[in-house]
């Protein structure tokens, strides 16, 4: 085997790259853990099968010497940007923000890399790629990586779903988050980098070489990691913001069937302690032979004829106490109302979600129906089971009548029918159901709303 077979330059180039692109793979794993498309496993072998392609890509444009650089960086930077958006579910804006950010502060790195090797070894630095320029990125990498974690992509990772980024408010109107457009800020400082790196008239290495090229470069990221700092904390506080929105939802319905229960109960005891009265009326009216004032008393207990609904409909609490007040608002309203659910006390989805979610499909049916001439009804199934996975998951089906014909705006999101604006129930159904990896459908056809809806744990 001859000597020169392995080039010591392929060698360097082949380390580079790995350092260039490894290093940050796992940083960004690292911050968006939780958000993972997959398990660990096929995870990191999606970074193994990344990283051999990327590798074989530099190897093959080495050995080949193909001069055309912009087709093998295109290729590489695909590769890198196809990981980030295969292997995170985060919000696409968001995702983009991070490959910015990243490739502009890895620029970074790399250039103070270069010119760090510059003051100390100056004849290695004109050869381009050797291993003290790579020293000089795993010395940089160590102390750089570590703040771009802390001041920037730490706490990047949403507290919410990335389905639940746009929601509605009490309006009904749409919501969008600021991640649309909030890459757009990386973006203008990728455009500074392009022109620093390669439209001054300088040479690249020449560039690298200059320390007040460096200095003016520090200055620009410092600036930026600061942005980026304010950019994530306000961010955080906008998706604090959604939350409570949601559980102020949730709360509101759940005061609705607290009051309700507390209703009956109250009813109940009155109507208990009205009924020795009543006792000795019906005795009256046995001596007395009055059969007005009997045909009053059975007009009274008709009336209170909807304290017979029941009250238990499942195990679990939330979902009870929802579906016992629309039962009840639905017996007032001369609704058929019928309602099967095994859902037991302890599941995976959140209280206030099971609240909002059976709180806004059961509230539209309700409003639907009391619209509706003749038959008027709803039909509820909820079952919780178990998987071929070993997991659970929670599906709803409710059909019920209707009259007004719905429309959907542009988008494909249903109008309201009771204010101006998309409606807000089926809005909030959709970014519950995203946040658990379901899905859910609604269909309106020949007099008949359906919806479906499964969470998976």
């Amino acid at each position: 085997m001859p000597d020169d077979f392995i080039d010591p330059q392929l060698v360097q180039k082949l380390i580079y790259s790995f350092l260039c692109s490894f290093p940050y793979m796992i940083l960004i794993l690292y911050s968006f853990r939780g958000h993972w498309r997959f398990n660990k496993k096929v995870t990191f072998l999606i970074v193994f099968l990344c990283l051999s392609v990327y590798i074989t890509l530099i190897a093959v444009k080495l050995l080949t010497r193909n001069s055309n650089d912009v087709i093998w960086n295109i290729s590489s930077s695909v590769i890198y940007i196809g990981f980030i958006f295969f292997a995170i579910k985060e919000h696409i804006g968001k995702l983009v923000f991070t490959v910015l950010a990243l490739t502009n502060l890895g620029d970074f790195n790399i250039t103070c890399a270069k010119c760090i090797e510059g003051i100390f070894f100056r004849e290695q630095a004109l050869e381009g790629y050797n291993y003290t320029y790579l020293l000089m990125i795993v010395l940089v990498m160590t102390v750089v990586l570590p703040v771009i974690y802390l001041l920037i992509f730490k706490g990047i990772s949403s507290t919410i779903s990335d389905a639940s980024y746009d929601i509605v408010n009490e309006e009904g109107k749409s919501i969008k988050h600021p991640w649309r457009y909030l890459w757009l800020i990386p973006a203008m400082f990728y455009v500074f980098w392009m022109h620093q790196s390669y439209w001054d008239g300088r040479g690249y290495l020449e560039k690298k070489l200059d320390p007040m090229n460096t200095v003016y470069l520090l200055v620009i990221d410092a600036g930026s990691i600061l942005i980026y700092r304010t950019i994530i904390k306000t961010v955080d506080l906008f998706e604090k913001n959604l939350t409570l929105m949601a559980e102020n939802n949730a709360i509101s319905i759940q005061r609705l069937c607290y009051e309700n229960l507390n209703t009956r109960l109250e009813n109940m005891r009155k109507t208990r302690h009205d009924l020795r009265h009543h006792t000795a009326l019906l005795k009256q009216i046995r001596k007395t032979g009055d059969l007005t004032a009997l045909d009053e008393l059975i007009n009274m207990y008709s009336e209170q004829n909807y304290l017979d609904q029941p009250l238990l409909f499942c195990e679990n609490e939330t979902v009870n106490m929802v579906i016992a007040y629309y039962s009840e608002l639905s017996y007032k309203n001369n609704i058929s109302f019928s309602a099967k659910a095994t859902i037991p006390e302890d599941i995976f989805v959140d209280k206030k979600d099971l609240a909002v979610i059976f709180g806004n499909i059961l509230e539209n049916a309700t409003d639907a129906c009391k619209e509706a001439e003749g038959e008027r009804f709803i039909d509820l199934a909820a079952t919780y089971k178990a998987t071929s996975q070993g997991t659970h998951c929670l599906t709803l089906s409710l059909k019920n009548s209707y009259v007004t014909e719905t429309t959907r705006n542009e988008s494909g999101v249903f109008r309201s029918t009771k204010h101006e604006g998309d409606g807000i129930g089926i809005g909030s159904v959709q970014s519950i159901t995203n946040k658990y990896g379901g899905a859910c459908s609604f269909t309106p056809e020949n007099g008949i709303f359906t919806v479906s809806v499964i969470l998976y744990q």
